[in-house]
């Protein structure tokens, strides 16, 4: 099963927007955990591409609150199971089809260095190192899209290197393709991801409070969370926060 993620798109003082990994299977039942106690929370739950949006008094209910609330209203409905917590989303869109064009525009290098090489063959890789890559690229411009509801303009120079390579068919331009696509994915940082469990507790009064351990998540769920954790992530220590949230 795929990890249960909220990750936030973007937030106002007055709203914001989730995407949320899984669809929301009670939408009525969602909506009142988030809603409980308050009297100006609004939300709106697209079902195609899995977003919500709330929106909300600050006078009435923080920001960071809504957001816990949301977590715990997504874990509550799956059976009490951890949640990921994105704040500050960047994706990172190393998936498998990008890291395949990789690995195929690194064998076109290694063939190309070798002494014995035929041209038709070190063409023929080129231009399967390029379709791949092409496909990569498509295939993230279309996971941006449905996931923001538009591409990255990162994607436009990569069309005019295309075009590039069609004239010279040097591996150099695929290469160019990719960096410029993907190289920024490979140093995205995920120190503001946490995972947040939930633990929820019966009162005597017959209401539910639920107790939000917070912590840094460390997961490690593709190629660039692999790098940044051997790179770039340094911290020691994995301190939780507590949030206590009192709901109905």
């Amino acid at each position: 099963m795929k990890k249960l993620t909220l990750t936030v798109l973007h937030k106002l003082p007055n709203r914001v927007r989730f995407k949320v990994s899984h669809r929301i299977i009670d939408t009525k039942k969602f909506f009142e955990t988030i809603k409980i106690g308050t009297k100006n929370i609004a939300l709106r739950y697209n079902r195609t591409i899995k977003t919500l949006l709330v929106t909300f008094e600050p006078e009435e209910i923080l920001i960071d609150e809504v957001i816990y609330r949301t977590a715990t209203a997504l874990s509550v409905e799956h059976e009490m199971t951890s949640v990921k917590l994105v704040e500050d989303f960047e994706e990172k869109s190393i998936d498998s089809l990008s890291v395949y064009s990789g690995a195929a525009i690194l064998l076109s290098f290694l063939y190309g260095l070798g002494k014995s090489k035929i041209e038709k063959l070190q063409l023929d890789i080129n231009n399967f190192a390029a379709g791949l890559t092409t496909a990569a690229i498509i295939e993230h411009a279309y996971m941006e899209t449905q996931r923001k509801g538009f591409f990255d303009i990162e994607i436009l120079p990569a069309l005019y290197l295309l075009k590039s390579y069609m004239a010279n068919r040097s591996v150099v331009a695929i290469a160019l393709m990719w960096f410029t696509t993907f190289g920024r994915h490979l140093v995205l940082n995920n120190f503001s991801n946490k995972e947040v469990r939930i633990y929820r507790l019966k009162a005597d009064n017959g209401k539910f409070h639920y107790v939000v351990d917070v912590k840094d998540d460390n997961s490690i769920e593709n190629l660039s969370d692999l790098i940044d954790h051997i790179f770039f992530n340094n911290k020691t220590g994995n301190e939780s926060d507590d949030k206590y949230i009192a709901l109905k």
